[in-house]
């Protein structure tokens, strides 16, 4: 009786948690820059890579092509084995307002540490190598800022569209990662951003530098915004179709699992109670999910228990992701909800344990 209770429990407070996403989603301010803007912030826009020889030429081409050119592109090279230092040397050779930096210390927090140190704007942008922004990436974040002065602006990522249904259903799984992000900055209730598309100004890092616990090797994002959101910064999420960064899918499950591992890696030096809260909500789903379709294999009673949980999920994350299909251009929500819904609380279980019991020790 208690896992009947308790999944009861669980389900109200999901079901509390998807309506704060939807009120706080549909609060977000919809933004697209104006033609006729003409605001001249200087950007410093920082890329932390390492072994990215087959990404960092398309990155470089498409950041160079902005619609905003007063900007500065500072990369810096952690430590590569292949040739991306080389290939960025040649590329930026014909760019006057970029430079290439070897870190000294090890690991992308670092990377980005060393990177922001050498850089001159007031503005900071990061982006990850493996990333391809829109044509007015920059100009929608400086009008957004101007309009919307923001300590800490969160922008939208996506994964590169693909017609295989792994690549399918795990850019929905991202998407659903990004727009609970976004929903959660416009209820006020900040936890989640993606450091491959991400805003703030000098100050604000500078505030924030001693909270980025240097011992994680990853969660220079998540860190971030637990610090601005501390001290009571001004966080937004920045939702325009204007202002996207494309992401590469990971290519296997192999590699999928890994990235996922590294992202919860750092979940035990969080310290904000609303994102341990929401982490600890998302797991417990998961688990007693697992616990009710394993007593379903042995009592009926279980079986509707177990049906009733998971619809009750199902129909949940699809009204969410049914409000932010337009905006992340989303094709067949049903469909690929059903499937991910059934990967996810293996996926969540194992990604969590792993993390935590054989902590990932490279961000790449």
């Amino acid at each position: 009786m208690f896992l009947i209770a308790l999944s009861i429990v669980l389900s109200g407070l999901y079901m509390i948690l998807i309506l704060i996403f939807i009120v706080g989603w549909s609060r977000n301010y919809t933004f697209e820059p104006k033609g006729n803007e003409s605001i001249s912030t200087f950007i410093s826009v920082i890329v932390a890579c390492k072994n990215e020889q087959q990404n960092i030429e398309h990155l470089i081409s498409y950041i160079a092509q902005q619609s905003h050119q007063n900007f500065e592109l500072i990369i810096v090279n952690d430590h590569s084995t292949d040739s991306t230092k080389s290939i960025v040397k040649q590329v930026i050779a014909a760019l006057p307002k970029a430079k290439l930096i070897d870190a000294v210390g090890f690991g992308k927090k670092n990377a980005l540490r060393e990177g922001i140190q050498q850089s001159t704007a007031d503005m900071i942008v990061t982006i990850d190598a493996d990333c391809t922004p829109t044509f007015h990436w920059l100009e929608s974040i400086v009008c957004f800022q101007h309009r919307l002065p923001s300590d800490l602006i969160i922008g939208p990522v996506k994964n590169i569209e693909s017609q295989d249904i792994f690549l399918k259903i795990q850019a929905l799984e991202f998407v659903s990662l990004v727009a609970s992000g976004g929903a959660a900055a416009g209820a006020k209730m900040p936890i989640l951003c993606n450091a491959a598309n991400l805003a703030f100004t000098r100050e604000t890092w500078l505030k924030s530098n001693s909270d980025l616990h240097d011992e994680e090797q990853s969660g220079d994002d998540i860190f971030l915004l637990q610090s601005v959101k501390k001290r009571g910064g001004v966080i937004r999420f920045l939702k325009s179709e204007a202002a996207f960064v494309n992401t590469k899918p990971a290519t296997s499950l192999k590699e999928f699992l890994n990235q996922r591992r590294r992202w919860a890696s750092k979940s035990p030096s969080y310290t904000d109670w609303k994102i341990i809260l929401v982490a600890v909500l998302v797991f417990s789903m998961a688990i007693v999910e697992l616990l009710l379709l394993y007593r379903a294999l042995e009592s009926f009673k279980f079986l509707i228990v177990f049906c009733g949980f998971f619809i009750t999920k199902f129909l949940l994350d699809s009204l969410f992701l049914q409000m932010i299909r337009k905006f992340f251009h989303l094709t067949n929500i049903w469909i690929e909800t059903f499937f991910l819904s059934v990967f996810y609380p293996f996926y969540i279980v194992f990604v969590a344990i792993s993390a935590l019991v054989f902590k990932p020790k490279s961000w790449k």
